[in-house]
């Protein structure tokens, strides 16, 4: 194989990215399928065993034969750390490699992404629940700007690094200079990958297009049983942080506590996922090394894809 770029014997390593609902699992499983390849989960929430619904995790016979990694890793009564899902995920490339095969990153979660494909040293600092939900509240209070400057105080380089409106990297950085007394510039440092990587964006236009995705995508997990899927994930663990951090299942949480209508859950789902959705692609696109392509404004974008992919392996 041959690097777009550089024409290096480096392997190569495939990422697909992208907002929810844009169609990224569908055409990572059609890539694997073709090149011969296996897929990397790269989502922070089907990490988790049984929270198959809510998070759109594809069902075996979806996967259609193809191996799946990091895909029910753990139970939802723990968290699960960057620095742990590095490792996993490491692992499983020099795998994949191995075995004479092309490892497909897929997934929505870009600090994930970020961590296992672009080198980044992440410091093993288990998350800081207590000092987190402080954080949390002075952003609710005096907004993301006195997080940022606190920030800017502690460790400059990773304030410029951060964008203000990012509020988990900004909390992230915040605990790590705070649990280890230096700054998270410090102990985050990149180092050097032994693959190339290349990127695959997928986009809209039209964001009216993805809110309807959107839309669609929780009337068929509504359908297939969001509510009780909910339900017995409570019932076995309790309203665990991996539940609540998770949209879908904090706003059906709420429903099952009496405190909305499913109507009002249901609106709130759709509401955060778009929000979710547009997070997502300010994170992607600050990617120079990203190829776009556009889901609304393709015929067949997975062909598309795999025809880019195949003209340069």
């Amino acid at each position: 194989m041959k690097s777009p770029d550089t024409g290096s014997k480096r392997p190569q390593v495939i990422a697909v990215v992208g907002p929810t609902a844009s169609g990224k699992t569908s055409l990572s499983i059609n890539l694997a399928l073709r090149l011969p390849g296996e897929i990397i989960c790269c989502d922070s929430r089907t990490i988790y065993k049984y929270m198959d619904i809510g998070t759109a995790k594809p069902t075996a016979e979806e996967q259609r034969g193809v191996p799946h990694h990091m895909l029910d890793v753990v139970e939802p009564d723990r968290v699960y750390s960057v620095a742990e899902f590095q490792k996993c995920g490491s692992r499983h490339i020099d795998d994949i490699i191995a075995r004479g095969k092309t490892p497909i990153i897929c997934g929505g979660t870009g600090f994930y992404s970020r961590a296992l494909l672009e080198g980044l040293s992440i410091p093993e600092v288990p998350p800081q629940e207590e000092l987190r939900e402080k954080l949390k509240q002075e952003a609710e209070q005096a907004g993301n700007e006195s997080l940022h400057e606190r920030l800017r105080r502690l460790d400059p380089i990773s304030a410029e690094r951060i964008m203000i409106n990012d509020r988990f990297r900004i909390i992230r950085a915040l605990e790590v200079s705070l649990v280890t007394g230096r700054p998270f510039s410090a102990v985050a440092q990149k180092v050097d990958v032994p693959f190339d990587v290349i990127w695959i964006g997928l986009s809209f236009e039209d964001r009216g297009v993805l809110r309807r995705r959107i839309e669609d995508r929780l009337c068929v997990q509504m359908a297939a049983g969001l509510v009780d899927e909910t339900r017995r994930l409570v019932d076995r663990y309790g309203e665990t942080q991996p539940l609540l951090n998770a949209v879908t299942y904090r706003q059906m949480i709420k429903f099952l506590r009496g405190e909305w209508s499913i109507e009002e859950a249901i609106d709130d789902c759709i509401k955060h996922n778009y929000q979710l959705a547009r997070k997502q692609m300010m994170w992607f696109r600050s990617n120079p090394q990203t190829k776009w392509f556009l889901v609304d404004k393709s015929e067949d974008v997975e062909k598309d894809v795999i025809a880019y992919i195949e003209s340069i392996l």
